[in-house]
């Protein structure tokens, strides 16, 4: 099967989005399928088999990526040589009108990944002074509509699809992001010499995965550090890995919490390099109410790493309370009361961690690609199937300028 995936953000930038499509891209070519990716181009970008790299508008827009120019002639070009099977679509703006357009144009199914909270992202960036609840929704319903297929990548977002974007039953399903076998297989070593290079051996060592963005809540997260540490009263460390817009400002609030010796930004950490960064915590502090799935709770269960998160859409289906980690209201005293439990109970970390890890079984990139093939397969051969007038069953209406 030949597969178009198309987002509007890709690698060097750091987010769910590039890893969700990098993973899906991977494991179907490991299934022998022949898949190009079409995604914006950037300054650093590395070379790459299977990319096609469509033109940029601006190099630096809202949250530090990049405005793609999704009007590029050459998209076009690259389909009519190209004959794909079907495309497989990630956001529902810019690129994906575009997507919309050449499914009709070249009669090729389209399915897509609803990714992101776009109404909550928004919000973060406009200070909340408008309301993009009903704006989003009506925009997803119409957007949606012209779709063959909208996975969702938990129960609880297909449940929103179906109820508040009117997305039928027969067309929508659960697909997660898949987690590769690296991502199991960090050792005790990499990690013991991770928690040795920050000087947590002896004392608890938690971490967070992120862009540092406005939307991940990571100054909600300071603050609830501030008071873990008050209430701990006993050293322990966190991790901030990523980097983003906001990293700066993150560093200087941290500073005046008082959390130099608490706090340490990394930077950026590879795909390649992070599992045993997720082996050597011993928890995951997560904020973001942004998510749809939170990528990085998967990676890390799939490290044995129990997750204290503020309860939210997406999350909330990954983590059992209790069992694999914490759910918290956001409230920073709730937050810090709830880690600080985790912290003082050693034997409960332990527990958590092996229910996380066996709950991060379930998102081996293997079984992901299959199922999301065999999505394909019934999306093809749905809209390919003639009605009555012996004419294909797809129809296509969406218009582009």
């Amino acid at each position: 099967m030949k597969i178009a995936l198309m987002t509007n953000n890709y690698k060097p930038v750091t987010g769910g989005v590039p890893i969700s499509v990098e993973r899906l891209a991977d494991a179907l070519r490991k299934l022998g399928h022949e898949v190009v990716i079409f995604a914006p181009t950037y300054r650093e970008q590395q070379e790459e088999e299977g990319i096609f790299r469509y033109k940029t508008c601006l190099n630096h827009f809202v949250g530090g990526i990049v405005l793609p120019n999704s009007f590029d002639r050459e998209i076009d070009r690259v389909f009519q040589e190209e004959h794909f099977d079907i495309i497989h679509v990630h956001h529902p703006v810019l690129i994906g009108n575009t997507a919309i357009h050449l499914a009709h144009k070249h009669r090729i199914p389209i399915v897509f990944t609803y990714h992101t909270r776009y109404e909550k992202y928004l919000s973060y960036y406009t200070g909340g002074i408008f309301d993009f609840e009903w704006l989003m929704k009506s925009y997803l319903r119409l957007f949606l509509k012209q779709c063959d297929f909208v996975f969702a990548p938990t129960k609880g977002i297909e449940e929103y699809l179906l109820k508040d974007c009117d997305v039928p039953p027969e067309k929508a399903g659960v697909l997660p992001t898949g987690l590769n076998e690296d991502s199991f297989q960090a050792t005790s070593d990499q990690s013991h010499a991770i928690r040795e290079h920050y000087q947590a051996e002896n004392i608890p060592l938690l971490l967070t995965v992120s862009r540092m963005a406005k939307e991940k809540n990571l100054f909600f997260l300071l603050e609830a550090i501030s008071q873990t540490k008050h209430l701990y009263q006993k050293p322990f460390r966190v991790l901030f890995v990523g980097d983003g817009p906001d990293k700066q400002k993150l560093e200087k609030k941290s500073s005046m919490l008082g959390l130099q010796d608490t706090v340490i930004f990394t930077g950026n950490i590879s795909n390649q390099e992070i599992a045993p960064y997720y082996k050597a915590a011993d928890g995951f502090v997560f904020a973001s109410k942004t998510e749809t799935q939170g990528i990085v709770i998967a990676e890390a269960f799939a490290g044995e790493t129990p997750v204290i998160a503020v309860r939210a859409s997406g999350v909330e289906d990954l983590v059992q309370d209790g069992e694999t980690g914490y759910l918290t209201e956001e409230d920073t005293l709730h937050f810090a009361s709830r880690l600080t439990n985790f912290l003082n109970y050693p034997d409960l970390r332990q527990k958590m961690a092996a229910n996380a890890y066996q709950a991060g079984l379930c998102f081996r990139e293997e079984a992901v690609a299959q199922e999301t093939i065999r999505r394909y397969n019934e999306v093809i051969a749905a809209v390919e199937r003639p009605n009555e007038e012996g004419k294909h069953a797809k129809s296509i209406s969406y218009s582009y300028s």
